[in-house]
């Protein structure tokens, strides 16, 4: 149905409001990957508004109809109340296997997850459609040959067990605008899926604070690209995980800098440096809290290392604090799992590291790290590790003799 000209300017003209309303608040989102491709989407409709503003001859009742701002908004509404919002339109592959004729003939290569939140723990479908129309295709009265929500989901559901989050498949759940009925509930429960309304989630108060707050956890002068990988705040460290020590992290936990002698200029810059670092952000209370009531265990590999780094580099002091560790540890034999004895050995991939995290990731462990360098190049070649990233400390305690104290 054409309708009336000045009808159908007003009406494309509140449409683009709604839409420039839509952009600024997906501006307020956290940064994710996936919010440039929010925003381009929500720019494109924008677009396609301003083109019917200028032909308003042409415009029909479908064409406002058929935009997916509904959709798009639902998406940002999502995105700014959940917590631990990681991403937004986030594709997933499914890896190749055995049955992959049988699966493609069902699914596509991949997903789009709406919104992936609890830090990785939960993917979201966004669901901005009548819960009645979505009962109706569901039960099987849709159009022919369009794939149904539970189509959708069933793919999700396969998808995540395919990426685990902490070592178990991320939950499924669709969250809607209006209320589902309780037919429709049951159906998508069915297919391993939970849903949420959009009363069920409420904004934490002042997360962006909570984030920076816990940005310190992992002191300031790590690696610039921790973005690109994935790594654990001090409070998302499941309370029963095992704590996988690499040598990084032995060596932080027993330096001198980090047992209270950090007041001190050597004559090395890279010491000096982590000596201000350590002054600014102390790498030991977060490791203290870490390990507290926790497992902790090093692959024999590991242990030999830093064994032999103690008895070469050492000072008392810190032959002292690596002893107290060492009545803590659990030593474990070497036991990297598949996907880490598969990685190439180049750049930052070494052969320790591969047998260290891979122990860890074996054991499904958080493996206990400065070296964010590895967990980069192992991202790179399709391998994510689950890991705590702490700032990089040495041991020092035999370098302040020729040190300045300040």
């Amino acid at each position: 149905m054409v309708l009336e000209q000045d009808s159908a300017r007003e009406k494309v003209l509140e449409k683009i409001g709604e839409a420039e309303k839509l952009l600024a608040q997906c501006d307020t989102l956290v940064a994710c990957p996936g919010k440039s491709k929010l925003q381009r989407k929500i720019q494109a409709e924008i677009k396609f508004l301003q083109k019917l503003w200028k032909t308003p001859a042409g415009i029909k009742e479908e064409h406002l109809r058929c935009t997916n701002l509904a959709y798009l908004s639902a998406v940002v509404t999502c995105s700014l109340a959940v917590t631990g919002l990681v991403d937004v339109l986030k594709p997933f592959s499914f890896p190749e296997s055995d049955a992959e004729t049988e699966r493609l003939r069902r699914c596509p290569e991949r997903t789009i997850v709406d919104v992936v939140a609890n830090h990785g723990a939960s993917w979201i479908k966004v669901v901005a459609r009548n819960p009645d129309a979505l009962l109706t295709s569901s039960l099987g009265d849709g159009e022919y040959g369009r794939r149904t929500i539970l189509d959708q989901l069933q793919d999700m559901v396969e998808c995540a067990g395919c990426h685990p989050h902490l070592y178990r498949a991320p939950d499924v759940k669709v969250w809607t605008v209006q209320a589902v009925c309780k037919p429709l509930r049951e159906i998508i429960q069915a297919v391993g899926a939970e849903v949420l309304n959009q009363e069920d989630i409420a904004p934490p108060p002042c997360e962006s604070a909570l984030d920076v707050a816990d940005d310190d956890d992992v002191a300031g002068g790590i690696d610039d690209c921790l973005e690109n990988i994935t790594t654990l705040k001090l409070h998302e460290v499941p309370a029963d995980a095992v704590l996988n020590l690499d040598v990084s992290s032995m060596i932080a936990y027993a330096s001198a800098l980090t047992n209270g002698r950090c007041n001190f200029r050597f004559r090395e810059n890279v010491l000096t440096e982590q000596a201000e670092n350590e002054r600014r952000n102390p790498v030991r209370p977060a490791l203290d809290e870490l390990f507290a009531n926790r497992k902790l265990v090093c692959c024999q590999s590991a242990f030999d290392d830093f064994s032999t780094i103690v008895k070469v580099m050492a000072g008392p002091c810190e032959s002292r604090a690596a002893q107290r560790l060492f009545e803590r540890l659990e030593v474990v034999p070497d036991s990297p799992s598949e996907r880490a004895a598969a990685l190439a050995l180049r750049g930052k991939i070494r052969k320790r590291s591969k047998v260290i995290f891979g122990t860890g990731d074996r054991l499904k462990a958080v493996t206990v790290t400065a070296n964010s360098g590895f967990l980069r190049a192992a991202k790179a070649q399709g391998a994510d590790f689950v890991a705590f990233v702490h700032e990089s400390r040495a041991l020092t305690e035999a370098k302040e003799v020729n040190a300045t104290p300040i």
